[in-house]
């Protein structure tokens, strides 16, 4: 069907939500870079600095997460978006203005508060401005806001740690987030009522949706749930390897903090194309149950191998360019799917429950990983981030027929 004026700024909306979506994103990774020297600055361990860099930005996204999203709608996603926004920008702030221990804990978890809102609005918007078989390829464009940020913030935090010392990242964090803030203020709206839509739902599409009478009833969704564990599976996945490993590489491989920092942050990098792909290809097929699970068990399949690697450079390069793989096989699928689930005017309030995953991962992930290495070893630490993946199979074996 042609597409009106009003249909083409989707794009315009898609753009928006990927800028302002990476504010969280580059709050979550600017503080791992910055480990070794937090750790001689602060004088506390590598789990200590973790707990007041990680554990309260976890605890944060896990407060917020389900209380957010049950008031989101009343909100809208727009003012959704700004509030998110506006509590990661002050969250950076009182980082970068109090760096110390106990600054960056209040400062890291009211910016995990405002991450603990990031999930609703720009699914809420996608799933308003996008038709079905357009949504996996707009969340997986989206979903590489993780990806992007991750490999910004870890190849630009050598360089600006060498030029400005350490706290210029914290610095770039928080003038990014009040970027995020404003071009979302200005470009988020509503689509116009052009009579294509009703009650949120593309008229043609909504004897397709599954569709529930209340936001409540969105949040006790079995099909959510089931999709949140395999989210919480590869969040734990990806967060423990890319906090551990840059301390890895510098201290016991002896790369460089540059080499390190790019190298940690490969597999991340991997998903800025893997997921709009696999997003791509799931609308084409119709089905996301299988990307995931052939994700989950693949990373698990993959665990191994960390304890083959050896000291060289090159074979963890490979590992992670694969791992990254993987890992891009899910986000997409994930975010394209509370929308069928539960249809599109709760897609967004139902994203809560993913957001929630990603707070019990950052909460646990490091500081687990972390504390492991006294007991089992480094790469053992770094294998053991895969084993969750395990709920994440069996969640998507039960949830057949659902996505």
């Amino acid at each position: 069907m042609p597409e009106s004026g009003n249909y083409r700024y989707r794009w315009a909306i898609l753009f928006a939500a990927f800028f302002a979506g990476m504010a969280g994103p580059i709050a979550l990774f600017a503080m791992p870079p910055l480990f070794p020297a937090l750790t001689e600055i602060l004088g506390v361990s590598l789990a200590g600095i973790g707990f007041a860099a990680m554990t309260s930005f976890g605890l944060g996204i896990s407060v917020m997460a389900i209380p957010f999203a049950i008031l989101s709608p009343r909100l809208g996603w727009k003012t959704a978006g700004i509030a998110c926004l506006g509590t990661i920008t002050l969250g950076a702030l009182i980082t970068t203005g109090f760096p110390t221990f106990w600054g960056i804990f209040i400062g890291r978890f009211i910016a995990g508060l405002g991450f603990g809102m990031a999930f609703t609005w720009p699914v809420g918007a996608l799933s308003v401005w996008f038709r079905r078989d357009e949504m996996g390829l707009a969340t997986g464009i989206w979903s590489a806001t993780l990806p992007v940020s991750g490999l910004l913030i870890f190849v630009l935090a050598p360089v600006l740690i060498a030029s400005y010392g350490w706290i210029s990242v914290l610095w770039f964090s928080f003038l990014f987030a009040l970027a995020s803030l404003i071009v979302w203020a200005l470009l988020a709206k509503q689509p116009a009522d052009d009579g294509t839509r009703i009650s949120g739902y593309f008229a043609d599409e909504r004897s397709a949706c599954l569709s529930h009478e209340c936001v409540e009833s969105a949040f006790l969704d079995r099909g959510m749930w089931l999709v949140a564990v395999a989210w919480f599976s590869l969040n734990y996945y990806l967060l423990g390897i890319t906090s551990l490993a840059p301390v890895y590489f510098s201290t016991v491989l002896g790369f460089s903090l540059f080499v390190a920092s790019a190298l940690a942050i490969l597999p991340v990098s991997m998903i800025i194309w893997a997921a709009p792909i696999t997003g791509m290809v799931s609308d084409r097929f119709g089905t996301r149950r299988i990307f995931i699970l052939a994700s989950m068990a693949a990373g698990l399949l993959l665990c191994p191998v960390i304890f083959i690697l050896g000291l060289d450079l090159l074979p963890w390069a490979l590992f992670f360019v694969v791992l990254g793989i993987v890992w891009g096989m899910t986000p997409a699928t994930v975010f394209a799917s509370p929308r069928e689930i539960v249809g599109p005017e709760h897609a967004g309030p139902a994203s809560g429950i993913l957001n929630l995953m990603v707070g019990l991962a950052a909460l646990s992930a490091p500081l687990i990983t972390e504390s492991l290495v006294p007991v089992i070893g480094w790469q053992g630490a770094l294998a053991s981030t895969a084993l969750p993946s395990v709920a994440g199979v069996v969640a998507m074996v039960r949830i057949k027929g659902l996505i």
